[in-house]
């Protein structure tokens, strides 16, 4: 019962004041004796003509249903999937933050992850709670106004999964599902925990780490699915899968291969003398979702040995590919390649963002490792354009439906170093999500400009450990930053080089601004018109997760991941950084100050 102000009452004659309050008495005496009558009553019969008439409720809070996320590009408060909305576009409706008062952005509180690593997540909030993962499989449960820790869940992993690890012990985050949040995990599993508790509902064990394989990303949720993809083709992880699981249980509603399993598959004609059987190609990175056409768009990674493209000849289907799934039986209805007998580690797993440009095309935009920003419309896999993000040279062009035509003089062999290849291993972009704004119209790209020097070496395949095929791999000197680009032409609107390159993933708000992070540890906001820089400020390491905003208690808030590292030749590159920086993990979280 609420207390009254006396000072709301204390002009009220005594004698008013004293019948307001026995009627208010007599009130809350009747409401309980009805509630007890109710109690000790039997049921009320059913209407006539119904046989059984009940109705229960359970309390669950943060509940997350198929409508909140299938319309989670219309909500403005949350941040629901891994892209904020199931089309993947990072946009985020919100304006209390803008070009106006970003300058007044100050940090309201951070956690620590307690852990070192890379920190590739970003937080995920339904309801005022935030649901953030760390290194090391570590999920957090927080009040998103003031960072009170609600549950944490911590897994004991392998003490021998470090050294096949590819990129240290990252994870991408959790999806949350009904009453559940779910983790993938890099001794390969897939668990379920309540989200308001944090214990394990159900732990399902999807593959064997010790042959490699593990699971990086958070998983999608799509049709009353969890969807989830394998990580780790370059360890030796010979296995290349994406699944379905049913929430409820775990149980693996369907799987689709990322490349040929049998000699009958007739893409295994892409593979010359059965190298498909050693060829990696893992799913490593969160997919996106149509709901309308039911579709699936999942990109299956490289092909191995990962630098030697001279003992696996042929297309190597479907490496490097976008393929698109239907949500129900996992079954491909097509796909699109980005770089055929890929002899450079040009990943084509980035993410596929679906939206209908102004031309009035349904497509997909897909800035690749290779280097290239592709339009692609997501009905039939046809390509409309591509245009360099950053310089390139392993490609003199483009032949039909955006086949790239090689330069030879750029393909890594046996006898040889070759030298300046063009964009580095790490991609014209990296992992980290691009961002649209139906605003602007526009692509945010975080891109990085570099190259690097390899000579293949013939290597035979060994079940859990490294299959680069590489005797040589230098990495040239980094720079990057970010583009726009027209997402109907794929013209270059604006440009923000930086002297690190990009190491997160963008955020595009209604606000007009475009949030990111870099290896110098610097959070930053930039116009979305012109790029110009509004606001930033020095988490105190490196960036390499991703920002993600949302409401609370009707403040709009900014979370960004920060913990340095990760794979590639990453390492190679943060040694010379943590001279001038430190270790260390966690999530800062920031609002306008008065």
């Amino acid at each position: 019962m609420k207390k009254l102000k006396m000072n709301k009452w204390c002009t009220l004659p005594a004698g008013k004041l004293a019948g307001l309050l026995a009627i208010s008495l007599f009130a809350l005496s009747t409401h309980q004796l009805k509630a007890e009558e109710a109690a000790a009553a039997p049921a009320a019969e059913p209407p006539l003509g119904v046989n059984v008439l009940e109705a229960t409720f359970k309390w669950r809070p943060n509940y997350v249903s198929d409508d909140m996320l299938i319309n989670a590009d219309k909500d403005a408060n949350n941040w629901l999937h891994y892209g904020k909305d199931s089309q993947g576009t990072r946009f985020s409706q919100l304006t209390q933050i803008n070009q106006l008062n970003v300058k007044k952005l100050v940090p309201k509180w951070n956690l620590s992850f307690g852990v070192n690593d890379a920190q590739d997540s970003e937080a995920v909030v339904v309801n005022g709670r935030i649901y953030v993962t760390a290194s090391q499989n570590k999920v957090f449960s927080l009040e998103a106004t003031t960072g009170r820790m609600l549950w944490k869940y911590e897994r004991s992993l392998p003490g021998d999964l470090g050294g096949r690890l590819c990129c240290e012990a990252v994870n991408r985050g959790v999806a949350i599902y009904k009453d559940k949040v779910y983790l993938a995990t890099l001794d390969a599993h897939v668990l379920a925990l309540d989200n308001t508790t944090g214990k394990v509902v159900w732990d399902v064990k999807m593959g064997d780490y010790t042959a490699g394989e593990q699971y990086t990303s958070m998983p999608l949720i799509a049709k009353g699915k969890v969807i989830v993809g394998s990580a780790s083709g370059d360890v030796g992880a010979n296995v290349g899968r994406i699944s379905a699981l049913d929430p409820d249980t775990g149980k693996v509603i369907w799987e689709t291969n990322t490349r040929p399993v049998s000699s009958s598959d007739p893409v295994a004609k892409s593979w010359a003398n059965d190298s498909w059987r050693t060829g990696g190609v893992a799913a490593w990175l969160t997919g996106t979702f149509d709901p309308k056409s039911n579709t699936i768009y999942w990109g299956a990674g490289n092909p191995t040995p990962t630098l030697d493209p001279h003992s696996r000849k042929g297309d190597n289907l479907y490496s490097n590919s976008t393929m698109a799934l239907d949500a129900d039986t996992g079954k491909l209805k097509f796909y699109f390649q980005y770089t055929p007998n890929d002899g450079w580690d040009y990943d084509g797993n980035n993410e596929a963002i679906l939206i209908t440009d102004d031309k009035g095309r349904k497509v997909w935009v897909h800035a690749d490792r290779n280097g290239h920003l592709y339009s692609i419309d997501r009905s039939n896999g046809k390509c409309n354009w591509v245009v360099p993000i950053a310089r390139v040279n392993w490609v003199t062009g483009f032949s039909d439906n955006c086949r790239p035509i090689v330069n030879p003089d750029k393909v890594p062999v046996y006898d040889k170093i070759v030298t300046d290849i063009a964009p580095v291993l790490d991609g014209g972009k990296e992992w980290h999500p691009a961002a649209f704004s139906p605003l602007t119209k526009m692509i945010y790209v975080p891109f990085i400009d570099s190259s690097m020097d390899v000579q293949a070496k013939k290597m035979e395949f060994k079940r859990g450990e490294w299959f680069l095929g590489t005797k040589v791999l230098k990495a040239n000197p980094y720079t990057g930053g970010i583009k726009a680009f027209n997402a109907t032409t794929g013209e270059l609107a604006w440009t923000r080089p930086q002297s690190t390159p990009a190491t997160s993933g963008l955020l595009a708000t209604a606000g007009g601004l475009v949030f990111s992070g870099d290896a110098e540890g610097y959070f930053a906001a930039v116009r979305d018109d012109t790029g110009e820089t509004m606001w930033r400020f020095n988490v105190g390491t490196g960036i390499h997760g991703n920002p993600t905003t949302f409401t609370a208690e009707g403040k709009q808030y900014v979370a960004v991941v920060y913990g340095p590292g990760g794979g590639s030749i990453w390492p190679l590159v943060y040694d010379e950084l943590f001279k001038h920086q430190n270790r260390g993990g966690g999530m800062m979280v920031f609002g306008l100050g008065d």
